[in-house]
């Protein structure tokens, strides 16, 4: 629940969570779970096995769908799905999310971008 949150002091699941420099711990300093990033953990997976790109594509995406029952609609992009996409830069990096065919983020993406 702290994942992208600044370092503070935060109330989540009614406990207090303190968020440090990357890492979320309780009052008595347990973890208070991870701060990953979906994104992140895909470099990582690249990053510690060598798998491909399309592997970690099919890791985070298409399996997790599959696994929900919800590939009728995410999980790929075709024709009656969702259309939530990420696009990455030549490092792998999110330089842009959408979200239901609406840009959700954008990050220097004007190369993407048609007016």
């Amino acid at each position: 629940m702290a994942k992208g949150l600044d370092n503070d002091v935060y109330e989540l699941a009614n406990q207090r969570v303190f968020v440090q420099d990357g890492k979320a711990t309780l009052e008595d300093g347990t973890l208070a779970g991870s701060m990953l990033t979906m994104n992140s953990a895909v470099l990582n997976m690249m990053s510690f096995t060598n798998c491909s790109i399309e592997d970690c594509i099919k890791m985070s995406s298409v399996n997790p769908a599959k696994q929900l029952g919800i590939w009728k609609r995410k999980g790929s992009i075709d024709i009656g799905k969702d259309a939530d996409i990420v696009v990455l830069n030549e490092n792998n990096f999110v330089v842009m999310t959408i979200c239901k065919g609406t840009i959700a983020f954008s990050h220097h993406c004007e190369p993407f971008l048609r007016k």
